[in-house]
């Protein structure tokens, strides 16, 4: 007598972002694929994504289905016109609904699932998951429209508890840690980039116009490496800076600094989003990212470049800049040598602070990996909402 299996449940991935998502989100569809009661989809934007297949490859997990949905002919149009370098997910999101309301739950590292959340009206499916990318930094992290997924799979928990403390922590939600770390340790990270022992300073600075060091002291602090003969620079901002619409062009950097023996420039590469000069810096240099909290990995110096010169009794005890707690912060690039020295002086202290902020932020399980805890979390989910009937033999 033939096997009848029931109907597979259907999850869809959607990565309609730049690449620095991808780690947050494959190693879990990577351990979700491996449940045989489960198909998984990959829902992204046509182009030739060779990151995202290279970690499904490099994850084993043959079982992942990668779909690239075409945007309406008029968005291309204007596209090739202006040269945006990556399609608006509000398009993909309209041309491509009634596919996504096929699913069984969608899974988002990004909280852009109003749409969805609409388009489904009172049914319950798509359930909408959220795997967050990045850790939770400043107020962004702590939007209302959290409140609208059906399950928060959550890297640690001090997001568990702001999110308490801010009202917007969901009935179902999962603490599984950080599954980028997963990905990241199982893919080779390019050596230091320089040929010489001079330490390496990791300049990071975010995107956000209002918040970043980039747009009053970036060209400062390029010129300031460029001219030092104590240090190397990589220079590899927020992928945004110089990748997202409205942002900037790669033409306002001098052409003497990409030539600069000393200072090796990324504006969005695959090494700036897999934490090859996260692990290979000795020095971190930024602003408002929460790349930081990444670089507490591996304990060691850090400087902040505070660009709107915000009191530090304002600051200090504001959860928003709880990073600055790791290092030290100056107003100007020509401080940095100084902040360096309070820095060791302070060692102890910032060492400290950096790893016990790095345990509040990372939940990291004996037995299971953040990835396999995330897979777990959803199914559990779908099967506590009764999407799920036992496999029949």
């Amino acid at each position: 007598m033939d096997k009848m299996v029931d109907k597979k449940i259907r999850i869809g991935f959607l990565y309609f972002e730049e690449i620095h998502h991808i780690p947050h989100f494959i190693g879990i569809a990577s351990e979700l694929s491996k449940n045989g009661k489960y198909e998984v989809d990959v829902l992204t934007y046509t182009s030739d994504h060779t990151y995202l297949y290279r970690l499904i490859k490099l994850l084993n997990a043959k079982n992942i289905h990668v779909k690239t949905l075409e945007q309406p002919l008029y968005r291309k149009a204007i596209d090739r016109i202006t040269g945006r370098k990556k399609p608006s997910s509000v398009y993909l999101y309209r041309k491509h609904k009634n596919l996504f309301l096929t699913y069984d739950a969608l899974v988002f590292t990004e909280k852009n699932h109003a749409f969805i959340h609409k388009a489904r009206g009172k049914k319950k499916k798509p359930f909408l998951i959220i795997a967050n990318h990045g850790a939770p930094g400043r107020g962004y992290s702590f939007q209302p429209a959290v409140k609208l997924f059906d399950l928060a799979l959550l890297c640690g928990n001090f997001y568990v508890d702001r999110l308490k403390k801010e009202n917007l922590l969901i009935e179902n939600h999962a603490v599984i840690g950080y599954s980028k770390f997963d990905v990241i340790s199982k893919d080779k990270q390019d050596t230091r980039p320089f040929p010489d022992n001079k330490p390496i300073v990791l300049y990071n600075p975010h995107f956000n116009k209002i918040n970043s060091s980039w747009y009053t002291h970036g060209l400062k602090v390029l010129e300031y490496f460029y001219n030092s003969k104590d240090y190397n620079l990589v220079f590899a901002p927020h992928i945004y800076l110089f990748n997202r619409k409205g942002f900037l062009k790669p033409s306002i950097i001098d052409e003497k600094y990409f030539n600069a023996q000393n200072i090796h420039i990324d504006l969005g590469s695959i090494k700036s989003s897999n934490m090859s000069y996260t692990l290979n810096s000795d020095i971190y240099l930024g602003d408002v990212s929460s790349q930081i909290f990444e670089f507490g990995i591996k304990p060691r110096p850090s400087v902040f470049i505070n660009a709107l010169k915000i009191p530090k009794d304002k600051w200090k005890d504001d959860l928003n800049h709880r990073f600055w707690k790791t290092g030290e912060v100056i107003e100007d690039i020509n401080e940095f040598e100084t902040a360096l020295h309070k820095f060791e002086e302070k060692k102890d202290q910032y060492l400290a602070t950096q790893k016990q902020i790095f345990t509040d932020n990372f939940y990291i399980d004996e037995h299971y990996s953040a990835s396999k805890k995330g897979a777990i979390a959803i199914d559990d989910f779908m099967t506590k909402q009764n999407t799920l009937k036992p496999n029949k033999l």
